[in-house]
C-alpha cells in the first residue's frame, strides 16, 4: 500500500510522547522484516527555499491534528503559485515536492509555534517539507525548507532559523534548530550524536521531527538488532574555509548584437565582456525592462552551444530569449519548433540574441531544439531546451 495513503490511517495521538518509542519501534519493526536494507551510503535531500527551524532538547506533538490529512490549500498551491513563476515556458522540475499530493507526516510544538512536516512524493522518491506556522517571505509566501530522498535510505535536514520574528518569537535572539526527515525502510530507529552523547529521536510512522538546542556531529540509523545501518557526519562551517570568490568584469563591455522586441516596441541589447574565470560577462539591456547581467557564462567548446534561455523580465509580462554564446565551429544556429518549424538564429561574434514570440509559448508551438551546423551546413552540435525535458 502506498506510503502516503498509509498516513491516513495513523493518528498522531497514537505518537504521543509517552508513547512514541513503544509505538515506533513496533512498526518499525513490521516494516524492517517487509523492506530491504539499504546497501549504499545514504543520500541527503538537498534543502531549498529558505532556512529551516529547530531547538530544545524535548519533543512536543499537537494532538488536535490527524496524521495523513491533506496539507492546507495553501501548501499545496504554493509550487503553482511561487515555485517557478518566472517562467515564461513552464519547465519540468521533476527532483521538487509535488505539494499538491502532502499530507501530514507529523506536527511539532516548539519553542518558537507549531512546526508541520509534510510528506510528498516527487518523480523518484519522497521528500519532507517543514513550516514553521507564521513564517512567510518574499510575496507573503511559505517559508519552506524540504529534503527528499529514495525510501530504501534516511533523508534528513537539519537547519538554524536565527533572524527575523515569526509570530511574535525573536529567532535572533532564541534560534530554532530543527531536525526533520524520514527513516529508511530498513531502519528501526535513528539517533544524532552530540559530542560523545547520542541522543535517540523519536519517529512517527516513518517521519521524524524534532527540536534541539545545539547541532549535532553526526547521524545514525539502526536496524531492529541495534546493528548501525547508516552514519553520516554533519560539517558545519568553522567560519575558516576558503571565501569563493564569484567571477567578476575584467575588460570592458561592448555591444555584440540588438534585436527589436514585442513587435518592435523594445529594444534589446547584449553586450559582453571577459570574465575573471576566463568565461564570459553577459549583459542584456532594454529601454524598457530591468537589465539582467551575470559572469557565470562558461567559454562553449568549438563544437557546443552555449545559449539558453532567458525569463527576461520573468513572467507574465517578460520575454522569453535565446541568449549566449556558440563554439568556434557553428557557424550557423537553427532553432527548431514543435510543430515543424525551423528558423535560423542570427550570430554575431559568436553569439545569439533571438526572441521567442508570446504565441510560440504554448504547448504544440513551443521551441525544442537548437541545431548548430558547421560551415558545410552539417549539423554538428543539438541542444534539447528545458521545458522539452523527458517528463516537460
Amino acid at each position: 500500500m502506498d506510503e502516503l495513503a498509509l498516513l491516513k490511517d495513523f493518528r498522531l495521538e497514537d505518537a504521543s510522547p509517552d508513547g512514541a518509542r513503544e509505538y515506533a519501534r513496533a512498526a518499525l519493526d513490521v516494516a524492517a522484516a517487509r523492506g530491504r536494507f539499504p546497501s549504499r551510503r545514504m543520500l541527503v535531500g538537498l534543502a531549498f527555499v529558505a532556512a529551516a527551524v529547530l531547538a530544545g532538547a524535548a519533543y512536543g506533538i499537537v494532538h488536535e491534528l490527524i496524521v495523513g490529512d491533506p496539507a492546507p490549500e495553501e501548501v499545496r498551491e504554493q509550487p503553482a503559485r511561487f515555485g517557478h513563476s518566472a517562467e515564461l515556458i513552464p519547465v519540468p522540475h521533476p527532483d521538487d515536492p509535488q505539494l499538491d499530493q502532502a499530507r501530514v507526516a507529523a506536527v511539532l510544538d516548539s519553542s518558537a509555534g507549531t512546526v508541520y512536516l509534510f510528506a510528498s512524493p516527487n518523480a523518484s522518491g519522497l521528500c519532507a517539507s517543514t513550516w514553521l506556522e507564521g513564517d512567510r517571505g518574499y510575496q507573503g509566501r511559505l517559508n519552506m525548507p524540504s529534503v527528499c530522498g529514495q525510501r530504501d535510505q534516511s533523508f534528513y535536514g537539519f537547519g538554524n532559523e536565527d533572524y527575523g520574528i515569526v509570530a511574535g518569537h525573536d529567532l535572533g535572539k532564541n534560534p530554532l534548530r530543527l531536525f526533520w526527515g524520514r527513516a529508511g525502510d530498513g531502519v528501526a530507529r535513528v539517533a544524532l550524536r552530540f559530542g560523545a552523547r547520542t541522543v535517540a529521536v523519536p519517529l512517527t510512522g516513518r517521519w521524524v521531527i524534532a527540536e534541539f538546542p545545539s547541532q549535532p556531529d553526526e547521524f545514525l540509523s539502526y536496524d531492529a538488532g541495534g546493528r548501525v545501518l547508516e552514519r553520516q557526519k554533519f560539517h558545519w562551517s568553522t567560519g575558516h574555509e576558503p571565501v569563493y570568490k564569484p567571477p567578476h568584469q575584467v575588460t570592458e563591455e561592448h555591444q555584440v548584437a540588438r534585436i527589436r522586441a514585442r513587435g518592435g516596441s523594445e529594444e534589446v541589447t547584449l553586450l559582453v565582456a571577459r570574465a575573471s574565470d576566463g568565461g564570459f560577462c553577459q549583459i542584456v539591456r532594454s529601454d524598457r525592462t530591468p537589465t539582467n547581467s551575470g559572469c557565470s557564462v562558461a567559454r562553449p567548446k568549438a563544437k557546443e552551444i552555449g545559449v539558453a534561455a532567458m525569463n527576461f523580465g520573468g513572467a507574465p509580462g517578460g520575454i522569453l530569449l535565446l541568449v549566449g554564446p556558440v563554439g568556434s565551429d557553428i557557424a550557423k544556429l537553427e532553432v527548431h519548433y514543435q510543430d515543424g518549424r525551423v528558423a535560423n538564429v542570427p550570430l554575431s561574434e559568436g553569439w545569439a540574441l533571438y526572441e521567442v514570440e508570446t504565441r510560440d509559448y504554448v504547448e504544440g508551438r513551443r521551441p525544442e531544439i537548437l541545431a548548430g551546423r558547421d560551415a558545410s551546413g552539417r549539423e554538428i552540435a543539438s541542444e534539447r531546451l528545458p521545458w522539452a525535458m523527458p517528463g516537460g
